[in-house]
Parts: C-alpha cells; structure tokens; sequence
C-alpha cells in the first residue's frame, strides 16, 4: 500500500506535467487507451481474462460514465490548482461515501462519524478558501471529483460479488475513449520521444497504483489499509516543492491536517476504502 501510495502520486504529478503541454482530451485518450491495453495485457499474463467477462454491463456503463467526468475534472483540477490542495481535496471522498451510503448501501452513520464529516467540511473550506484572491472554479470541480470518487467506491462495493478487480478496472475507460477521442484529436499535439515515454509511464503509474491498492486490500483489512493512504500527502508536498515550487501556506496545512485526521477516523471506523 505504500508502494500505492507513491504511485498515485507519481499519477497526479506526471498528469500535471503533461497537461501543461498538451489538452485535456489527449491525455485522458492516451491514458485510457494506455489503461485498457496494460489491465488487458495484466490479465492475459495472469492467465485470468475470462475474469474480464461481465454479467452486469450496465453498470459497469454507468461506472464507466461516472469515470469519464471523474477523470476530465481531475486534470482540470491538476492543471490549475496546486498539487498538495488537489489531493486534500480528494481525500474529501470518504466525507460524501459516509453521507451517500444510508441512501445508497443502507448503511448507518454513527454520531461521532457525523462529526468527523462536519469538520471534515470545515478542513475542505480552509484549503479552498472561496476568497477573491485565492478561490479558483478547479477547487469547485475537484468537490465534484470527490462525489465522484464516492459514486464509484459504492458502485463498486455493489459489483464486488459478482465482478472480477480486472472486470471492475477495464470497463472504467471505454465511454472515456469514445467521448474525449474527437476533442483529442482535433487539438492532437505529436509528443515528443521523452513526452511518449512520461505517457507510458503515466499509464503504467496509473494501472500499478490500482493492482497495488487492490493486493494490500485482498491481504489486509481496508479499517488498517485505508489510512495508510494518507501519506500520499507526504509525497505530494514534497513533489510539488521539489518540481513546481509548491509551498502551501499555514491556513492550507490547517485545513490538510483536519481532512487527513478527520477521513482516517471515517475510514478506520467503517472500514470504508476511497479509490484515486
């Protein structure tokens, strides 16, 4: 998991990277191509791809959907908003996966969860700061993001008895490909041979980040694996000075230590997992 917890960051900064240089659209299209073709070619190696096989495509169409928006206001958010408030902000994941789970699972929140969740909130409004001077519409894109990310946990949670991890993986990217395919085209860029190579390690970031998580989620219990994913903010703090110069200022690190403390106790006390 802490090998996962790099890896999803190594994501996020080569996404930012490249979209500096290159659209929206073309990342997302070489990313998802990138994902099927590795998932694909994991699974064949393995020798499981009859685990690819579904009985349930619809939903796995409306996850792939729900994906599509994710990924799109992730690099959005990525390409405006530093790395360190991007991330704090997606931790928000586990304050909506609690607040959807009585309607959507059945599931019941415990007073002192709602508590959390409330200063949860209180943390995300300190990183956001909706002020003149600092606000950007990427901080309010990257809380879609966040209900987002809890949509696909929860449909997850509702496929996991019938779906295989590389079914639930595959099927994200394909209304990705097909919606954002057009609008990478037309602003198409040709990478460069060393652009090329950070694509490709983008996708294979991406897709060794997800088998991490799963494997540290099959062999451990999620209330002990969930938190251990918070120290990807170490990460992200030191990627973002190192690269980008990155230094975030005393209100943020308030607001990042209220949502990191406050999603570990949601995480640990429910044993529920947000997924990046």
């Amino acid at each position: 998991m802490l090998a996962g917890t790099f890896l999803y960051t190594t994501t996020d900064a080569l996404s930012k990277w490249l979209v500096a240089s290159y659209s929206i659209g073309q990342v997302l299209l070489i990313r998802s191509v990138g994902g099927v073709l590795l998932i694909f070619l994991a699974a064949l190696l393995a020798g499981r791809t009859a685990q690819l096989r579904t009985v349930r495509p619809a939903w796995h169409l409306l996850r792939s959907a729900i994906s599509a928006l994710l990924l799109v206001g992730l690099f959005y958010g990525v390409k405006h908003i530093p790395l360190a408030e991007f991330v704090s902000i997606i931790f928000a994941s586990p304050f909506f996966i609690a607040l959807l789970s009585p309607w959507l699972l059945g599931e019941k929140v415990s007073r002192h969860s709602w508590i959390a969740i409330a200063c949860g909130f209180i943390g995300i409004l300190i990183v956001t700061r909706p002020t003149p001077d600092h606000f950007h519409i990427a901080h309010l894109v990257m809380l879609g993001v966040a209900v987002l990310v809890a949509l696909l946990v929860i449909t997850a949670r509702r496929l996991a008895l019938t779906e295989s991890s590389y079914a639930l993986n595959f099927y994200l990217y394909p209304v990705t490909i097909i919606a954002y395919c057009r609008w990478a085209l037309v602003d198409w860029i040709p990478p460069t041979p060393t652009d090329w190579l950070l694509f490709l390690a983008l996708g294979c970031s991406a897709t060794a980040a997800l088998g991490c998580t799963i494997q540290a989620i099959r062999y451990s219990r999620p209330a002990i694996v969930a938190p251990i994913d918070y120290i990807r903010m170490i990460w992200v703090l030191l990627i973002g000075y190192f690269i980008w110069g990155e230094i975030p200022k005393s209100l943020t690190w308030i607001g990042i230590v209220i949502i990191v403390i406050s999603g570990v106790y949601i995480v640990s006390h429910r044993g529920t997992v947000p997924e990046a």
